[in-house]
């Protein structure tokens, strides 16, 4: 009788059982689990036990139990489909059909642990990158206000030393106020320092692109840096390729920025002989000309093992108070480069001296004589003010602010001030008082200076949609100034500035 159903349910790895209705076995062919005829079935498993209901059917049923776990006298386990095949006629007696899918089993069962794994191992990866995000946000967020908390006292300190310098100083007092001035400066680079590579790691650095004489930024250079060499009693010497267009458009800002960082490193690490600077054209092609640069030194040199880390933040591999930094400049450096399409390497040997090279594609205009640039310098504006006096809101809660736009406003006797320390009072004002132009503090107390422009600008009041409005600010990502530009603001005077940026800017837009 097994035979038949051997014939339709053909598999290696199945056994055919017959029972009556008390359980007991009739027939086995011990394919998989060998029980002996008058044997209780549940004696291959405890499963069986609770089955005893479905002997005694009254019509035909076919049972199917799936993924069973049944174990043999071996202690082999087994993952088996089950199936009770019970039928109407008495005559027939109860069949069970067990078929050993173990190999299939634990193939599913290692593919779904494989899905498992990789739905864990992308969310754990999910989970890491929200991490850094968060940090990284957490970062940005502590550097911003971090910086806007130090521009404001530093915002004091340079303003008021300009104001000190054009008083009657005794020479050693004239000679105090350029220390404090110095210092003040050289802080206010390493904030720039620490913004420039936040705004690089973030993607945020954008690149402003302005025709200039090359010729005369490296001419500039070649001048500073031979009086600061001079000072060490070193040699700067410098190999300027005359093929390379006197006028460029790039920005001129970051290619400065680029080239002082190395030589001013190449000078710090350098305690005799000479450092070189050179710069040779390559091919010209499509209003591009592609340049080498070089800044070599015969410095303390940098160890083989350490060539890779050079150009990481923070990183300082020679931390002896000799050499003062905050391990910032390669990696800006680096940054701009990169952010420019171009390339930077290093090579060097410790004790004889470090070699940064650098390749990159300058745009220049093809028609060299006819610039804008060689037009004369525009007179200043003040003096074409079409008033005597002009009114001016101030919109600012640091005291030393406040102070210092007071102080230098006054001096040019030009001006009446208004001076305002909340948001919430800003609009009131504006409604009552007819401004030529209002110098708004982005972090106001109550609303943000942004937000108040913008308020300012949908006022029914004559004036408000034309007064220039600057922002007095130290975020600078290009994402705030285009929220300023969004919000209605005219220009931007960025913390710490001294007197002749916060004149400059304001002359510009008074009519």
């Amino acid at each position: 009788m097994l035979e038949t159903y051997r014939g339709t349910y053909f598999h290696p790895r199945t056994q055919f059982i017959t029972i009556d209705t008390s359980g007991n076995v009739l027939e086995s062919d011990d394919v998989l689990f060998p029980v002996k005829k008058g044997e209780d079935i549940s004696n291959i498993s405890a499963f069986f036990e609770g089955l005893s209901t479905y002997f005694e059917a009254e019509e035909d049923n076919d049972i199917k139990f799936t993924c069973v776990h049944l174990e043999d006298q071996n202690k082999h386990e087994y993952t088996c489909d089950i199936e009770f095949k019970t039928f109407a006629d008495a005559a027939k007696p109860t069949l069970i059909i067990i078929h050993d899918f173990s190999d299939h089993y634990k193939y599913y069962q290692e593919v779904a642990q494989s899905r498992n794994e990789s739905v864990i191992n992308s969310q754990i990866l999910e989970l890491k990158n929200k991490y850094l995000k968060e940090k990284e946000d957490f970062k940005n967020t502590f550097i911003a206000n971090f910086s806007h908390e130090l521009r404001n006292p530093l915002t004091g300190v340079t303003a008021f030393c300009s104001v000190l310098q054009k008083t009657d100083m005794t020479l050693e007092q004239q000679d105090y106020v350029e220390v404090i001035k110095s210092s003040a400066d050289h802080l206010k680079n390493m904030i720039g320092d620490i913004l420039e590579v936040s705004k690089i790691e973030v993607g945020k650095l954008m690149l402003n692109e302005e025709l200039f004489n090359f010729h005369e930024l490296i001419e500039m250079l070649e001048f500073t840096y031979s009086v600061k060499a001079k000072q060490k009693s070193l040699e700067f010497e410098v190999d300027f390729d005359k093929k390379i267009p006197k006028y460029i458009e790039a920005d001129k800002t970051r290619i400065k920025q680029i080239l002082e960082n190395l030589i001013e490193n190449a000078l710090k690490f350098t305690t005799s002989g000479k450092v070189t600077f050179a710069m040779h054209a390559n091919q010209k092609r499509a209003r591009k000309v592609n340049i080498d640069i070089s800044i070599k030194d015969t410095g303390i040199g940098i160890p083989a093992d350490k060539l890779e880390v050079i150009f990481h933040s923070f990183t300082q591999l020679n931390n002896s108070q000799k050499f003062k930094g905050t391990g910032l400049g390669l990696s800006i450096v680096k940054g701009l480069v990169e952010l420019m399409e171009g390339k930077i390497s290093v090579e060097s040997e410790e004790g004889k001296g470090t070699a940064f090279k650098i390749n990159m594609n300058l745009k220049y205009p093809i028609n060299q004589e006819q610039t804008s640039l060689d037009k004369k310098s525009e007179i200043e504006k003040k003096n074409f003010l079409s008033k005597e006096k002009y009114s001016i809101l101030l919109a600012e809660d640091s005291e030393l602010a406040q102070m210092a736009v007071l102080k230098i406003l006054a001096q040019e006797g030009n001006f009446f001030l208004d001076i305002i320390t909340n948001g919430e009072d800003v609009i009131e004002s504006v409604i009552h008082n007819e401004y030529d132009l209002i110098l708004m503090d982005i972090r106001m107390p109550g609303t943000h200076g942004d937000e108040l422009t913008k308020m300012i600008r949908s006022l029914p009041v004559e004036n408000c949609k034309t007064i220039p409005i600057l922002a007095l600010t130290a975020n600078l990502y290009d994402t705030d100034k285009k929220r300023y530009k969004k919000m209605g603001m005219t220009d931007i005077i960025e913390k710490p500035f001294d007197e002749s940026t916060l004149l400059k800017k304001v002359y510009k837009h008074l009519k």
